[in-house]
């Protein structure tokens, strides 16, 4: 009699530490149908082909090996991830955040009833150029901030340059400063030699002129 290929089944949840929300037991769900799901491509003809001495030897074996793989497996990923749920407070985390949700979808209701709250616009009633705007306005304040920088990195350097600047106008103004000291000290000299001393000078000079050609 030809044997029947018999596909797993399902997996069960595994125990949960707390009753579940809604946002838990679609956790729970997403869990136990992706495991059912990757269990049952773990089909007996594709576990024969891995092993096709065995499948042709002893099929019931063979089968029996199978069953208990898969079995083992589902188990396993059962246990591991109850261990993560445990561990990181999973139900806990979801429940306290539907209880958040709810709550704040009571308060909402209760504002409208009150008149506190308004409906929001819809967004395509709004009129295209708020549409445009609210857009644009993420880059546009991305834009601006860069160009605060930039305004205030050029301002320290104008600042920086302007200070040098300065200073170099005061060195200068001391240069000129002791230039004029020296003329006016040559002046004096010349005018305390007068033309006596004046015509010495010359003829110091001159001898020693005729002193280095000779």
């Amino acid at each position: 009699m030809a044997s029947v290929d018999r596909s797993p089944s399902p997996v069960s949840p595994p125990p949960l530490p707390l009753a579940p929300g809604p946002r838990a037991t679609l956790l729970l769900k997403l869990y136990t149908d992706a495991t059912t799901h990757l269990l049952r491509t773990i089909s007996y003809a594709n576990f024969a082909a891995c092993f096709p001495t065995p499948a042709r030897a002893v099929p019931g074996s063979l089968k029996l090996l199978h069953e208990q793989f898969v079995g083992k497996l589902g188990e396993s990923l059962g246990r591991e991830f109850e261990s993560v749920v445990r561990e990181r407070e999973v139900v806990q985390g979801l429940n306290g955040l539907d209880g958040i949700v709810e709550e704040g979808r009571r308060r909402r209701e209760k504002a409208g009833e009150e008149g506190v709250v308004k409906a929001p616009m819809p967004p395509h009633t709004l009129p295209p150029q708020q549409l445009y705007l609210s857009h644009l306005a993420p880059s546009l304040a991305l834009h601006s901030q860069q160009l605060r920088e930039q305004q205030a990195t050029v301002q320290a350097e104008n600042a920086e340059l302007l200070v040098r600047v300065m200073q170099q106008r005061k060195d200068i103004a001391a240069m000129v400063q002791g230039l004029e000291n020296v003329v006016k000290d040559l002046d004096g000299s010349v005018v305390a030699l007068g033309d006596a001393g004046l015509e010495g000078l010359r003829e110091e000079v001159r001898e020693g002129d005729e002193m280095v050609v000779g």
